[in-house]
């Protein structure tokens, strides 16, 4: 079963253990010799067709080793935090997940009118850092509207069942991460659960609640990261069984400001949840 999504509550400075989700991972000393044989092997497991072992743990990560991975062009995504690196394998389910899903995101928005490089730009898995100075991180897919400052509004992150609970941080890291107007208030998990071969998609929102007063805490404004929406789609049936549809995503939280008439919020409707699913079962053989 799954477990209820968490509610993270965001404070000014980044209090998410490093390696939070990932206490299963062996956490293993960087070196050059040591990243390159755990990324080699993890690549050979996912030629292999073993999706599941998405994320490497290091420890002792120096910075000045970034321009040595970075040279490497692995299909990794990177996070870190003091000296723990965390590598994301780049598996070929994962990618399809989020691009696919980005695509039905854009296609709607191009419904209502907004237009790629006119309105809005897709940023890929651009690395990031946090505003407390000891993490950064690059995100699956993230999308943000024409401004200035082309930091994320919108963030997708995917992966396995198996790694959900570090999908849940994620989602926590990207909404703390950056202080309005320009901060990330909307992200997206997508992960499949195999043994139960159904696709979940929930929906992170950074909202703020006013904290009443008590005798031990003045009256005060919380900033939390809630999960708003869930929606499943099972494949075990024909045609899938899908809760949750359609998958609505907040016009402000995409484009950082109220929609103007005839401009909407973005939804996903059951119809192409279906066909993102199937195509990725089909192809795949989940």
């Amino acid at each position: 079963m799954t477990s209820e999504p968490p509610v993270f509550e965001l404070g000014t400075t980044l209090k998410i253990p490093p390696a939070a989700g990932l206490e299963q991972n062996q956490v293993l000393p960087f070196s050059t010799a040591n990243f390159r044989k755990a990324v080699t092997d993890r690549l050979r497991a996912l030629d292999d067709g073993d999706d599941t072992q998405l994320w490497i743990v290091f420890s002792g990560f120096d910075c000045s080793k970034l321009k040595y991975i970075d040279q490497r062009r692995y299909p990794i995504r990177l996070q870190l935090d003091d000296s723990i690196l965390i590598v994301k394998m780049v598996g070929r389910v994962q990618e399809i997940m989020h691009i696919g899903l980005m695509d039905l995101i854009r296609e709607d928005m191009g419904r209502i009118g907004l237009r790629p490089a006119h309105n809005y730009v897709s940023l890929g898995s651009t690395r990031y850092q946090h505003r407390s100075n000891n993490s950064f991180k690059e995100a699956d897919s993230t999308l943000a509207p024409i401004c200035p400052q082309p930091w994320p509004a919108l963030v997708i992150e995917a992966g396995w069942q198996e790694t959900l609970a570090r999908l849940r941080i994620n989602a926590q890291w990207w909404l703390s991460a950056q202080v309005s107007p320009n901060n990330t208030t909307l992200v997206i998990l997508a992960s499949f659960i195999k043994s139960q071969r159904t696709f979940r998609l929930e929906k992170y929102e950074l909202v703020t609640v006013t904290r009443s007063a008590t005798r031990s805490a003045p009256l005060g404004v919380r900033n939390l990261a809630v999960c708003t929406a869930v929606t499943t789609i099972d494949l075990r049936s024909t045609p899938p069984i899908i809760t949750g549809a359609p998958f609505v995503l907040p016009f402000a939280g995409i484009m950082r400001r109220p929609p103007i008439a005839p401009q909407r919020n973005i939804s996903i409707n059951a119809a192409d949840l279906e066909i993102w699913a199937m195509a990725i079962a089909r192809t795949w053989n989940l």
